[in-house]
């Protein structure tokens, strides 16, 4: 996030190769000065750079857009963050902050320094959010970067949202250990699965915070894949059946 607008990206580009921080580039077909497409970090995998204002809020940005799943998290994110670093010291004092669009938050300065030297934990890449009063919503942003969905819980207690940001970070770690084929489990080893959103929709009260109906409209950050848990049954007929209601009891007894 900048302070202003960059007028020309292939400048700020051109002097980060002349130090070195950048491999090759070349501009991006009919986007003129707005965008360049990069090599960097001695690797074939490119990224593009793009000068754009927020749709929502007009801020100025400079995005880097690049794709981190062959990584994998610690390096995925770490990769990126020296990318940005790399343009940051082009742009001394014009950097506001660090808006990570897949995970819909902000970091400081000092965060994209930490994760480009390789200090990165999951929260720096995942990030749950909690919504609602009474009854809550748990969700994450951020692991569909990764090739492993967001997860969401509906229905919760207060007490239960603890025990709920537990289970799916724990969820989120055998995810990005093992991919979509991995066994999951939550903490208490209760074996569940993923139930995509518009299926888990199907099995809970419409009036419950993060629920709706097939192809309503969520907002920005929920239209990637986003999957629920179901506690995992022996199936029947060549069949699970889906039990939302069973986390949720596993998570109270947590």
């Amino acid at each position: 996030m900048l302070d202003a607008p960059v007028d020309d990206v292939a400048e700020v580009v051109a002097a980060a190769r002349q130090v070195g921080d950048i491999d090759r580039a070349a501009p991006v077909h009919g986007e003129g000065h707005l965008a360049q497409e990069v090599h960097w970090g001695g690797r074939m995998q490119k990224a593009v750079v793009r000068q754009l204002r927020d749709e929502a809020d007009a801020t100025p940005l400079l995005r880097t857009e690049a794709y981190l799943g062959n990584d994998g998290l610690e390096n995925g994110m770490q990769r990126q963050a020296k990318l940005l670093q790399a343009l940051s010291r082009q742009l001394k004092g014009r950097v506001v902050g660090v808006r990570d669009v897949s995970a819909a938050t902000e970091r400081d300065a000092a965060w994209m320094n930490r994760v480009a030297i390789g200090a990165v934990e999951r929260e720096d890449a995942i990030v749950t959010v909690v919504d609602g009063e009474g009854t809550r919503w748990v969700r994450t942003h951020g692991a569909a970067r990764f090739d492993v969905p967001d997860l969401e819980l509906y229905g919760l207690t207060r007490a239960q949202v603890p025990a709920a940001q537990a289970a799916l970070a724990h969820v989120h770690d055998q995810l990005l250990r093992g991919g979509l084929t991995a066994a999951l489990s939550l903490p208490d080893g209760t074996p569940v699965y993923l139930v995509p959103v518009l299926e888990a929709w199907r099995h809970v009260p419409l009036d419950w915070p993060g629920v709706g109906r097939a192809g309503q409209e969520r907002g920005p950050g929920l239209d990637g894949p986003r999957a629920s848990l179901s506690v995992r049954h022996k199936p029947r007929f060549g069949r699970f059946r889906t039990d939302l209601e069973g986390v949720l009891e596993s998570l109270a007894a947590a």
